[in-house]
Formats: structure tokens, C-alpha cells, sequence
């Protein structure tokens, strides 16, 4: 019979779905003498009429519920519970019966006149205070729904029954989050998760996999509100995780669990769109709105995806796109009947205008959008604060007086505005024209010198290893070489303060200058270290110094190398505080990047990462140049070994740099090595102590 009953239930015609409800009732009537009779039966109603109020339509269901409940002899308290609950429920879903919800509510509480009821049937009272919060809640009444669901809460606490608590840590969260306390209500959405984890598997839908996947992605949407989308993206991922690993628990309900899947890449596309990155907004939004056709769709879900694509149009300045979703979206039933909607698209129309160049269509939008928005705030203040309700309502009148009043005198202005506009736009035209016809003569110069430079800082960084590796040989003759070096450093330097002695430079510009300064400074500092004993390289002056900005002096440095061959560096780091010798890790770091730069083909991508290992820091080179072969492994390290090569581009090398890398990394305790393949890249470590 049951089969039968669910055959029926699922007909397209909704008259024959209401005869084959009734002719249950010829079936079972005879059934209906016991309590579980009438549980099962009920059960069977209540899950058919639920799963087609949709198709059916709200109040047909009701009428159909009240009829099969009038079959039903010697109805217990029980039942009288399950039915009102029901009621509550479609009523809910109609908004033009809104005072029948708010009645059945009434009536349920009603059947909790004693205490001894209360504790006989405490899932059920708790039930009924959950709805008469959620009342309260939608009458925007939210102090007096706390405290209901306070009450409800404290009841459950009190007998025990801490899972379903979980529904009042919900509905406190859902307040705060309307009050836009989001910490708060963050909290409250975690604190209803540890209760929801106590649940015993019980089967059921509602709190096992409903309330657990949206208290995730409630969690979720408040970090998107304080602005935080890198965080709302893992609790997403995560509710999407636990929508795919319980999916299979709930056969009956995958209509609910594919539509939920679709909500939470709305969810996703916002953060995108929130993160700027447009491009897997839109992706994900549009497959969004490709929803499957069987899945009971939520206008409401639609009409925020539009929403949101209308936005990542107007963001990526695809106005025309933009204007025909716009479109789309005020064609929606009951779109324009909301004021928030119609101040929201009014702005969006006003940004749209503006993109295509209707500046006085697009101001005039943009004024009648903030004016409304004003006149909004202040109806929902007079709503909010019944205590005051009186002169806030005063105020508006007045106020919309003043904008009568006021409505000639913005038409003049907006005109007058749209000139000056107009006038400002060509002036700004004008002024970045003749300043960059102005700048870029002197900005080449600059460039050219700058790359000129940079190419002596190579030269000069594989000068310094050459001239240090020499030295264990014949210090004196190392000497007389490192002495003479210091005249064209001296020239660069001075070179550098007379490029701009006739006129002042610009901001940039003076970055280059001291770049160059800088560079010839250091360089001037390895000099100095050349012409020290060769014991002196193997003693290092520690001190606590940031390791990852000794990294990006370094990127800072060899940058413009880089961009010479179309190279991208990519670095990522930790911050951490190491004891070392600046100017030798410095000098370490420095040579393993050039060579990195050096072997590497023409628009290559060279990978730089620093990161915390327990007690030490590791920092990789990586890149994905020529390689190291075979043959030439064994002598990387060597003091005079042959493994110098030319560089991609032809630049020089001389085979010793890693030698003295090797020396200076071991003094401070670390170590040093490499991991390559001919034509496959070579990846350095350097393992430094904390």
C-alpha cells in the first residue's frame, strides 16, 4: 500500500495527486487505532506533501492535510504536534500567509501548558520555541528572539540533550550575523558544530547533514563579510567535502544535496570576485546558473547569481554584458518588489552608464539610487526601533519634502557636474600626455643605464669570486688586483650623482640612483673582504638579521638581469630572524640567483622559496635552465675545478663562486647542495641553524 501511496505522489497531475492522497485514506483507515498507526501514516502525508508543495502549490497542500488529518480517530497529543508543526512549515513557505504561520506557532506552544508535558516531550517544546524565535526573528524583533531561543537552549542544556541544542546556537548566530556582529556569530556557528558532532546517527536529515554544511558555509559567508574570502574559501571546501563524503547516507534526498552542491559554488564565486580574481568568479558563477533542470531551483539563488555576474561584468568592463544580465535580472518574478533590489540595480546601471561613457544618465541613476538607499535606511530604522518610531517617521516626511523641494535644484547640478566632467576628463588627457611625451626620453636614459649597471654588478659579483679563489694562491698579486678594482667603482659612483646635476630627478629615478649607489657600495665591502687573510673568510660576525629581506635585496638587485631575458622571479617566503653574517650570506644568496639567472633559457621562470624546518631555514633556488651534467657534478664545489660554463645569453663564468659559497655556508654551520639534470633545471639548497 505504501508503495502504491508513493506512485501517486509523485504523478505530475496535482488533481491526481490529491485523489490518490485520499483514496490512501479509504486504504488506511482502518489502521489509524494505534499510536504508531498514525506516526507511520503522518510520516508517509507529511514526506509526500513536503517533497511536492512546489509542484502542487502551498495552499492546496494545506487544504490536502487538513482533510487527511480530519480521517485520523482519537488524535493524540502527539499527533496534534506533528500537525501544527507541518502547517507551520508550508505556511512559512507562502509570504501572503504569513498570519496563519505566526498562529500555528501560537497553537503549537499550547500544548505545553505544565511542566510534567514539557519534560514528557522536550524535542518537541524545544520545536516549538525554535519557531516561535524564528517569528520573533522575521519580525525583526531581535532581542525578544534571543532570549526565546535562550530559554529553549537552557531547557535542552538541562535534560541533557545537547544535539539538539545545535539548532539554538543557529539561530543566535543568524542573529548576530544580521546585526553584522560577525566574530560573534562565528563563534556561535563553531559552537553549534562541536554540538552537532555529539549528535548519535539517527538518520536524521536536518541536523546530521543540513545544519553541519551550513554552519560551514555560514561560517564561511561572515568571513566573506569582514573581507577575509582566503578563509572562506577553506570552510567552502570544507562543507563541500562533507556534502561529498555523507551524500550517499540520504538516497531520498540528492534533489536537496545537488542543489546544495550548486549553492556552494555561489559561495565560491563570490570569494573569487571578493579576491579579484574575475576570471574563476565568472567561471564558476556560470556554471552555477547551469543548474540541472530536475533539481528544484530557488529564484532566490538565481537572482543572487545574476546579481553577482552583473557585478564581475561591470568589474571586468564588460558593460554590455553587463547591461543585457541586468536585464535578465529585473525581468525575474518579484524582482523590483524588494527596495534593496531596486537601489542595487540602480547602481549597477549607474556604473554600467558610466562604463559607456552616459556620464549624466549614469549620474542621475547614481542619485536617485543614493536617495532611495537614504530613504530605505530611514523606513527600516523607524521598523527596528518601535520606541522611536513616531519622530523617526517624522523626520522621513520632512525629509521627503526637503527632496521634493530640492529635485530642480539637482537636475541643475547634475548638468552643471556632467560639464566639468566632461572638461576635467580632457584636461587630465592633456596633462598625462605632455608628461609622458616629457618623461620618456629621460625614462630610456635611466633604463639603458640601469642595464648597463646591473651588467657591471654580474661582472663585478664573478670578479670578487675570481679575485677570493686567486688568493689562497698568491695573496699579494690578489691584492694589487682588488686595489685597482676600487677606481671604476669609484667612477660608477661618482657617475651616478652627476647623471642628474643640471635638473632634479623624479621619484624613480632617484631609486635607480641609490640602487646604483648601493650596488657599488657592496661592492666596495667585498673588495674590502678580498684583501683580508684567507682565515678571515672562515670567521663570520653574527647577528639576528631578517633572512628574507637579505633574499629580496638580492631579487632587488639582479632584477633587472632577469627582465633583460624575459625571466620571472617567483618568490615566496616565511619570515624568520637568523643569526648570520649579512654581508657573506648576502654574498651567497646573491651568487646561487645569478647563476640561476645565467643558465636559464630566455623567458624562464626562476622559483625562490624560504621557509622554517624546525629548528633551521631552508632556502631553494630553483630553476629551469640548462642543467648540470654528469660529468661536471663532482666539481661544483671544487676550489679550481671545471665546471665553469657560459651562460645562456654568452655571459662569463668562471667556475669558483660555489666554491666560496660552500666556505662561507659551512662557517655559519649550515649546509649546501644541489639537485639537477642536463636540461631538466638545477634546484640549490642552503640549510642555515635558527
Amino acid at each position: 500500500m505504501m508503495d502504491y501511496f508513493y506512485q501517486l505522489t509523485f504523478l505530475n497531475k496535482y488533481n491526481i495527486i490529491l485523489a490518490g492522497l485520499l483514496l490512501i485514506l479509504g486504504f488506511t483507515g482502518c489502521k489509524t487505532s494505534t499510536k504508531g498507526d498514525h506516526e507511520q501514516v503522518m510520516d508517509a502525508w507529511i514526506d509526500s506533501l513536503d517533497r511536492d508543495s512546489r509542484k502542487i502549490g502551498i495552499k492546496k497542500c494545506i487544504v490536502t492535510f487538513d482533510s487527511l488529518m480530519t480521517t485520523i480517530d482519537d488524535q493524540t497529543l502527539s499527533d496534534r504536534m506533528r500537525y501544527y508543526k507541518f502547517m507551520k512549515v508550508l505556511s512559512h513557505r507562502d509570504s501572503t500567509l504569513t498570519e496563519n504561520a505566526l498562529s500555528y506557532t501560537d497553537s503549537l506552544l499550547q500544548l505545553f501548558p505544565t511542566a510534567q508535558i514539557r519534560q514528557q516531550f522536550p524535542a518537541e517544546y524545544s520545536k516549538a520555541l525554535l519557531l516561535k524565535g524564528d517569528d520573533l526573528l522575521k519580525q525583526k524583533r531581535f532581542y525578544q528572539a534571543y532570549r526565546n531561543y535562550y530559554h529553549g537552549k537552557s531547557f535542552l542544556t538541562s535534560l541533557g540533550e545537547t544535539c539538539e541544542c545545535a539548532r539554538y546556537s543557529s539561530r543566535i548566530a543568524s542573529i548576530s550575523f544580521k546585526e553584522e556582529n560577525y566574530y560573534q556569530a562565528i563563534e556561535y556557528w563553531k559552537h553549534e558544530l562541536k554540538e552537532l558532532a555529539e549528535c548519535k546517527q539517527s538518520g536524521n536529515f536536518q541536523l546530521e547533514f543540513i545544519e553541519m554544511q551550513g554552519s560551514l558555509r555560514n561560517i564561511g559567508i561572515a568571513h566573506l563579510y569582514l573581507n577575509e574570502p582566503d578563509i572562506a574559501l577553506q570552510y567552502f571546501q570544507q562543507a563541500s567535502d562533507f556534502i561529498n563524503k555523507h551524500s550517499s547516507e540520504f538516497p531520498k534526498e540528492q534533489n536537496y544535496i545537488r542543489f546544495a552542491r550548486i549553492v556552494m559554488v555561489r559561495n565560491e564565486a563570490e570569494a573569487y570576485f571578493l579576491k579579484g580574481d574575475m576570471e574563476t568568479a565568472e567561471k564558476l558563477i556560470k556554471k552555477c546558473l547551469m543548474h540541472d533542470p530536475e533539481i528544484d531551483w530557488s529564484l532566490e539563488v538565481e537572482q543572487e547569481s545574476r546579481q553577482l555576474l552583473t557585478r564581475i561584468f561591470i568589474k571586468t568592463k564588460k558593460f554590455d554584458k553587463a547591461a543585457e544580465e541586468l536585464t535578465i535580472l529585473k525581468k525575474l518574478p518579484g524582482a523590483l518588489n524588494h527596495p534593496a533590489n531596486v537601489i542595487l540595480y540602480q547602481k549597477m546601471e549607474a556604473s554600467i552608464l558610466f562604463g559607456q561613457g552616459k556620464f549624466e544618465d549614469a549620474g542621475k541613476m547614481l542619485i536617485a539610487g543614493m536617495e532611495a538607499d537614504r530613504v530605505m535606511k530611514l523606513k527600516k530604522n523607524v521598523e527596528n526601533r518601535s520606541d522611536v518610531g513616531q519622530l523617526l517617521q517624522q523626520i522621513q516626511n520632512q525629509h521627503e519634502e526637503e527632496l521634493v523641494e530640492e529635485q530642480d535644484t539637482r537636475k541643475a547640478l547634475l548638468l552643471v557636474f556632467s560639464i566639468l566632467l566632461s572638461v576635467t576628463l580632457a584636461v587630465i588627457a592633456y596633462l598625462i600626455w605632455r608628461i609622458a611625451r616629457k618623461s620618456l626620453n629621460n625614462l630610456r636614459a635611466v633604463t639603458d643605464l640601469n642595464k648597463v649597471i646591473t651588467q657591471s654588478n654580474i661582472v663585478l659579483q664573478d670578479t670578487v669570486n675570481a679575485l677570493e679563489q686567486a688568493e689562497i694562491e698568491n695573496e699579494h698579486v690578489l691584492k694589487i688586483v682588488a686595489h685597482d678594482l676600487r677606481n671604476p667603482i669609484a667612477a660608477i659612483t661618482s657617475a651616478s650623482q652627476l647623471v642628474f646635476w643640471d635638473e632634479k630627478p623624479t621619484e624613480e629615478q632617484t631609486e635607480l640612483i641609490t640602487s646604483i649607489q648601493q650596488s657599488a657600495g657592496k661592492a666596495n665591502t667585498l673588495i674590502s673582504q678580498i684583501l683580508q687573510s684567507s682565515s678571515d673568510r672562515k670567521r663570520v660576525a653574527k647577528s639576528e638579521v631578517a633572512l628574507q629581506e637579505i633574499v629580496q635585496s638580492c631579487i632587488d638587485m639582479l632584477s633587472h638581469k632577469a627582465i633583460e631575458k624575459q625571466q620571472r622571479l617567483d618568490y615566496h617566503y616565511e619570515q624568520v630572524m637568523v643569526p648570520v653574517d649579512r654581508e657573506k650570506i648576502w654574498r651567497v644568496f646573491c651568487n646561487l640567483l645569478s647563476n640561476a639567472i645565467k643558465f636559464s633559457q630566455k623567458g624562464g621562470t626562476i622559483r625562490i622559496n624560504l621557509k622554517k624546518q624546525d629548528e633551521k631555514v631552508l632556502l631553494t633556488i630553483e630553476d629551469n635552465g640548462i642543467g648540470i651534467p654528469e660529468s661536471l657534478k663532482d666539481e661544483v664545489f671544487l676550489p679550481l675545478g671545471s665546471a665553469n660554463r657560459s651562460g645562456t645569453a654568452g655571459e662569463q663564468s668562471y667556475g669558483i663562486g660555489l666554491s666560496i659559497c660552500k666556505q662561507i655556508v659551512e662557517a655559519h654551520d649550515g649546509r649546501i647542495w644541489f639537485e639537477s639534470g642536463k636540461e631538466r633545471g638545477t634546484t640549490f639548497f642552503v640549510e642555515l641553524p635558527i
